[in-house]
């Protein structure tokens, strides 16, 4: 007889998912080393509950990889080398590729200069950016990325029609507890695009004031969203203006999105013991920390970062909570020569009682 179905959601161990994708992006051509990059960032994504830009994206990835989109073997470029300034070209690699290049260069000059700044043109999509600026920021550097969208989907308020991207921007800052820094990762609209879809699968609707549809009125139905608006009103547009110009013009890319898959990365590092600080950062943090998390503060306030962190502590002990469908469709990418492990297909056959 048959029950209630499959599961809604499955519980997949982390290593099991590292170990599938890296095989997903071999398969599809990168480099072991690549491959392992992309798939650890995008499983570090779904442990902090970012699963908008975690293993969700693979199939995307694998087929832009498969038809030529995304370069496997990339061969970055320096363009221009000014000691604490470096200028990259990613050739088209996948974003985390690109990024994990980026962020390792930029904390090494920081290291020895104080401060660096590293741009990059021609990069994919780099996923969930605080997935760099926290491997930056345990090793007690401050870092800071933007990255650049390849596509126009934010219109201003007021306006009815796309222009700016919806930029991503995520700040680190090393604290008294070294695994989990104090971090922001955010896109500019006032949500991302992954977002949208994933509210679109669930039939759910929208926030208020988050979108347009295409004749340019507001809407909550994701179906009919054709634009973002930026969060937080007239100064978070400023925000989303300011970034793209980082992203986009500062790196040599395009100044607007124009549609292309290349795309501009800024990295930026800070080294706090070349400024003279010692511990006397880490203690500033905790300070702080402690201030904003005091008994005297509404009971939801919570540093920035704390809620990854916590779900990421959630997912080691208990497994990555993935949608069955997207489940589905990682086992459908590796079809015919990538083995799903066992475990997910029964997870998601049907259930008999």
């Amino acid at each position: 007889m048959s029950g209630s179905g499959a599961q809604t959601v499955v519980h997949v161990d982390a290593r099991q998912l590292t170990g599938y994708l890296t095989a997903l992006y071999r398969q599809a051509g990168t480099s072991r080393a690549g491959g392992r990059i992309i798939a650890r960032a995008q499983v570090e994504a779904d442990m902090r509950g970012i699963t908008t830009h975690g293993s969700r994206l693979a199939p995307g990835y694998v087929a832009k990889l498969r038809r030529g989109v995304l370069n496997p073997r990339p061969q970055m470029t320096v363009l221009t080398d000014g000691g604490a300034a470096l200028a990259l070209d990613a050739d088209r690699a996948p974003g985390p590729v690109a990024a994990h290049t980026a962020m390792g260069a930029c904390v090494r000059r920081a290291r020895t200069q104080g401060v660096a700044v590293v741009t990059v043109r021609q990069a994919g999509h780099a996923g969930a950016l605080g997935v760099y600026t926290s491997w930056a920021a345990r090793r007690g550097v401050i870092s800071v990325m933007v990255a650049q969208t390849s596509a126009a989907s934010v219109a201003l308020r007021g306006g009815t029609r796309p222009l700016l991207g919806n930029c991503a921007l995520s700040i680190a800052v090393p604290g008294p507890q070294p695994r989990e820094p104090v971090l922001v990762d955010m896109a500019l609209g006032a949500l991302s695009w992954g977002a949208v879809k994933h509210l679109r699968a669930h039939h759910a609707p929208l926030p208020e004031d988050c979108a347009l549809d295409r004749h340019g009125a507001p809407t909550r139905d994701p179906q009919r969203a054709a634009a973002l608006l930026p969060f937080g009103g007239v100064r978070g547009q400023a925000l989303a203006i300011i970034v793209e110009l980082l992203a986009g013009a500062l790196t040599g890319s395009a100044p607007l999105p124009q549609g292309a898959e290349g795309r501009g990365l800024l990295c930026l590092a800070i080294c706090p013991d070349r400024l003279g600080l010692g511990d006397r950062l880490p203690a500033g943090v905790k300070a702080v920390a402690e201030a904003v998390r005091g008994p005297t503060q509404p009971d939801a306030a919570r540093m920035p970062g704390d809620r990854g962190w916590a779900q990421r502590a959630a997912s080691a002990a208990s497994g990555i909570a993935l949608d069955r469908t997207d489940v589905q469709a990682l086992i459908a990418a590796g079809h015919p020569t990538t083995s799903a492990p066992a475990s997910w297909r029964r997870a998601i056959a049907p259930a008999d009682t």
